[in-house]
């Protein structure tokens, strides 16, 4: 009823999220993009919390593609990236967080860590927590979480323990690695050739 009376209104007497995002699932199924933009700009409008913020980001595919949503999810990952920037601050929290929001935090640049060691450690951990079987961690790591590690930054011993960690696909890790290792060479080789040209 709430998606008629949004089509010859314009209005919507929904005020609550669950209610708007029923409304939003109805716009969604038939295809009112013009009701899937007001809902989800009410939605943003909202108070978000950790909870609302993961609701969000776990609405159905069809509905997380749609551009009208786009605002409400980008509004809730940046929501959980600020709360839980300082992941050892919240670490039991940020532990029992659903996959979509971890994403959400390690995508941030300001996450705030001692070192990406440290990132590679809480990855490895929340992983192993959530992902029993050793292919669906492997899976997880090599194609969800693996790319939120900047492995070029984390110390050559921990880079060695990579190579030899069975949660991470053998091909994923020795690239990673590799890749890291080369950065690493490359970074003195560039400072010491714009130091000669600046001498020149």
């Amino acid at each position: 009823m709430e998606l008629l009376n949004f089509m010859y209104s314009g209005t919507l007497n929904a005020s609550t999220a669950p209610a708007l995002l029923d409304v939003l699932m109805a716009a969604d199924k038939f295809e009112v993009a013009s009701c899937m933009r007001h809902c989800s700009r009410l939605l943003r409008n909202l108070a978000m919390t950790p909870e609302s913020a993961l609701l969000y980001l776990d609405l159905p595919s069809s509905v997380l593609m749609a551009d009208a949503v786009q605002p409400l999810t980008d509004a809730a990952k940046q929501f959980l990236a600020a709360r839980y920037k300082d992941i050892s601050k919240y670490q039991d929290e940020v532990m029992n967080l659903p996959l979509a929001g971890i994403e959400a935090i390690l995508s941030s640049d300001d996450l705030q860590v001692a070192s990406e060691d440290a990132v590679y450690d809480f990855v490895l951990k929340w992983t192993r927590t959530h992902y029993q079987k050793l292919e669906e961690r492997r899976d997880i790591l090599s194609s969800r979480l693996g790319r939120y590690i900047r492995f070029p930054y984390m110390t050559c011993r921990k880079l060695r323990k990579v190579l030899t960690c069975s949660d991470f696909d053998h091909d994923f890790a020795t690239k990673s690695v590799l890749d890291a290792l080369f950065f690493k060479a490359e970074a003195p080789h560039r400072q010491r050739t714009h130091a000669i040209e600046e001498s020149t």
